[in-house]
């Protein structure tokens, strides 16, 4: 590790402060960048990490509770292990770690600990990946404004400023497209996404559903497929190698009530079927936002999860980036809709360039 190392802090609490993460850290590395990703669960406690997993499972069967919980979001301080903390901060001050990118505003008071420990020019980037404060950063918003915010979705722009994907491969047109539809609701499998299944599936609509269950794979009907991510993973764990990794996903396919599995080669065939589809419907996440960027997929919104993600949904659909589902249904699941969705997306993501590229490519940083 040396001082041009880029230090990526993202969460396991929320897949959208992870996965951007782990694509920058994948096209950093791919340029000649040293990086290295921290998730800040593996900090916590251990009797607070165990309960994660009955929290979203709460969420996930409980739209109402996951708003409630998200109003509630308080600093994350209480739940930390002072001695990996500690352990942590001494290694950054090894290392001599100067460069960060953020992923969620819970790493605020641990960055503020290690800017007074430092005798080193700090170089620490807050990636702001949604339209307006997440919770995270909410409940830091006396510390955040003297860091370098990067707002990719700036509102009185009304146009993205940049994408973050694991390569600059470039995204298909419309026609060349599988014409598949995907489905999702983030990774805590949240919101109304599930409601809308069976209303595009009596359409006819070939759809790609990502679960959060396997229980939830219904039986095989010739054209909807069903994935989700390995049961046992968790964002927080390290791999053999002692490396952070991207969800493993499946494949699932049920027939006569039973259940198989199929595993996906790697990460980037999950990329490449999202490449692939003619549209996107979700709750409008952040992470969503830049995977419709990034891949050019039109954005169909579900209803949103707290004032950010309404936030989000209203600077997509003024972008015309995207559309509210019920005005989508309104037009009758209008396929033309998505193509002329689909082409504002190609132009605009034309227009700009990868975060990595324009930042920890370029020789000159701005330093706090």
């Amino acid at each position: 590790m040396n001082s041009s190392s880029v230090i990526l802090l993202a969460s396991g609490n929320s897949l959208g402060a992870y996965i951007p993460a782990m694509h920058l850290h994948t096209y950093l590395q791919s340029i000649g960048v040293e990086t290295d990703i921290y998730v800040l669960e593996s900090l916590y406690d251990e009797k607070v990490r165990s309960k994660i997993r009955s929290t979203k499972k709460a969420f996930h069967a409980d739209f109402a509770v996951a708003l409630m919980g998200h109003k509630l979001a308080k600093p994350v301080d209480n739940s930390l292990d002072e001695e990996e903390v500690q352990r942590l901060l001494n290694a950054w001050k090894q290392a001599d770690v100067t460069r960060f990118a953020v992923f969620t505003g819970f790493w605020l008071p641990i960055l503020e600990r290690y800017k007074t420990d430092s005798n080193k020019q700090l170089d620490i980037r807050l990636i702001r990946l949604d339209a307006w404060d997440t919770p995270s950063f909410k409940v830091h918003k006396q510390l955040y404004p003297v860091y370098k915010n990067v707002w990719f979705y700036e509102l009185q722009k009304m146009s993205p400023g940049s994408y973050i994907a694991s390569d600059e491969a470039k995204p298909l047109p419309f026609w060349q497209r599988a014409g598949r539809i995907l489905i999702h609701g983030g990774g805590w499998g949240i919101g109304t996404y599930a409601m809308t299944i069976s209303e595009l599936r009596m359409l006819g609509h070939r759809l790609d559903v990502i679960v959060y269950d396997p229980s939830e794979v219904e039986e095989d009907d010739g054209t909807t497929r069903y994935f989700g991510t390995e049961v046992s993973w968790d964002p927080w764990s390290r791999d053999k190698h002692g490396r952070h990794s991207f969800p493993p996903m499946i494949q699932y396919i049920r027939e006569d009530g039973l259940l198989r599995e199929y595993p996906l080669k790697d990460y980037s065939a999950y990329t490449e079927l999202m490449r692939n589809c003619w549209a996107i419907i979700s709750k409008p996440g952040g992470a969503t936002l830049n995977d419709s960027l990034s891949l050019g997929i039109p954005f169909v919104m579900l209803e949103p999860f707290g004032d950010h993600e309404l936030h989000n949904s209203t600077y997509w659909e003024s972008c015309g980036l995207g559309i509210r589902f019920t005005e989508w249904k309104n037009q009758r699941f209008s396929e033309h809709l998505l193509e002329e969705t689909c082409t504002r997306l190609l132009e605009q993501r034309s227009k700009i360039n990868h975060f990595g590229r324009i930042t920890y490519a370029a020789e000159n940083s701005s330093y706090v």
